[in-house]
């Protein structure tokens, strides 16, 4: 596997290149066959996005009537935030929130030996940050969320947002009041109200107002709810993978959990 990533330097964007609007990979029919393929073949095991950025939202209406055939694991993050909740919530499957293929070369070189771990089955630890703790209790859950202008925008879809008790946000390229946005769009849409924990990965390459942003809003509007940063969740150099829609735990400000996942052999 480590050896087949090491070529994806060799692939040319252009040939994923072909609908009338620049900012897709293919027509929305052809991402949807593709992705079709991929649940409808027992064979394929791993379904690892190449890009994040933007189109699932675009054809997950159309996902709901595939036939699963065979265990799979979703990799992927950013835009792919709809596929895990796709696939955690629709299909009840656990996935990988963690680095698209592109983003383990230049100039991002996430690490990939992390994801090899979670598929190997290995236990994993990411050391949290307490920004508002209410109790020392432990929390234990399953996470949803992922990119948070691509979560707030199902909002009003058939993809179900509601299913976890831990919220882990991250985003890219975004300014303070789009950020402030979102998350009152949340609340405004109840998914807060069973939440008892909120992550917050990094906000890359946002202006100067993020931090006081988020802080503002979680001392104001959801004072109620234990919040936590990360660093290393979202789009930076270092992008821990999580497992969604699994049993994980939050103790002495760490998150940890167990990987239900077996299919790279351990050598």
């Amino acid at each position: 596997m480590i050896i087949s990533v090491k070529n994806i330097e060799n692939v040319d964007d252009k040939i994923f290149s072909g609908d009338e609007l620049p900012f897709f990979a293919a027509p929305k029919e052809e991402r949807l066959r593709m992705f079709k393929v991929a649940m409808e073949n027992e064979k394929v095991k791993i379904i690892w996005a190449f890009h994040g950025r933007y189109g699932c939202g675009e054809f997950v209406e159309d996902c709901f009537n595939i036939e699963q055939k065979g265990d799979k694991v979703l990799i992927g993050y950013s835009d792919i935030t709809v596929l895990h909740l796709l696939l955690n919530n629709h299909y009840n499957i656990p996935t990988i929130h963690g680095s698209v293929l592109t983003s383990l070369l230049p100039p991002t070189n996430q690490a990939i030996m992390p994801i090899i771990d979670v598929l190997e089955g290995r236990k994993s630890k990411i050391q949290l940050t307490p920004i508002k703790k209410i109790s020392e209790e432990n929390i234990t859950g399953t996470i949803t969320g992922g990119n948070l202008t691509v979560f707030s925008k199902l909002i009003g879809t058939s993809v179900n947002l509601k299913k976890s008790n831990i919220l882990l946000l991250e985003d890219v390229n975004e300014k303070g009041y789009t950020v402030h946005r979102n998350l009152v769009q949340l609340k405004n849409a109840g998914i807060f109200e069973c939440i008892k924990a909120i992550i917050f990965g990094v906000f890359t390459k946002g202006d100067e107002f993020i931090e006081q942003t988020i802080k503002s809003f979680y001392l104001n509007d959801i004072p109620n709810i234990r919040t936590y940063k990360a660093v290393g969740i979202g789009h930076g150099e270092v992008n821990h993978p999580v497992i969604m829609h699994h049993e994980v735990i939050i103790s002495s400000n760490v998150l940890s959990f167990t990987s239900p996942f077996e299919i790279v052999e351990n050598k």
